[in-house]
């Protein structure tokens, strides 16, 4: 996956599958892409919060005093993508800047809707 990202040319590398847990491997790429997102998004347990996350539900439940904004569009989400550093370390989660670009590119019809879902709810994390 991250030899993909960075869309280096000459590379020929496709991932076609993925190892289930059961030993056998995924048949087509849309199962292989749910295997990942199984695998990359679990489940959102309340009971394994520790005390840095209770904190953090606590003020999801807080509704903010402000006007709604409007909608991302998806050139504000493609030129915040696309200035991003390719130079920089990943963050804590191990994502690159070349995997944020090329998803973005694969997955708008996502990726748009699910930012606009966390402005709308107020769930982007403090900076």
């Amino acid at each position: 996956m991250y030899r993909l990202a960075p869309g280096k040319k000459g590379t020929n590398t496709q991932m076609k599958t993925l190892r289930k847990p059961d030993g056998s491997l995924t048949s087509d790429t849309k199962e292989t892409l749910r295997l990942m997102l199984e695998y990359f998004t679990p489940e959102d347990n309340d009971l394994d919060d520790n005390n840095y996350h209770k904190h953090f539900r606590e003020l999801t439940d807080i509704q903010p005093n402000t006007p709604d904004d409007r909608e991302f569009t998806r050139e504000e989400i493609g030129r915040v993508t696309e200035e991003m550093s390719n130079k920089k370390a990943p963050g804590e989660n191990g994502i690159t800047a070349e995997i944020y670009k090329l998803t973005f590119k694969i997955f708008k019809k996502i990726i748009i809707p699910m930012y606009d879902g966390c402005l709308k709810n107020g769930i982007f994390p403090d900076r």
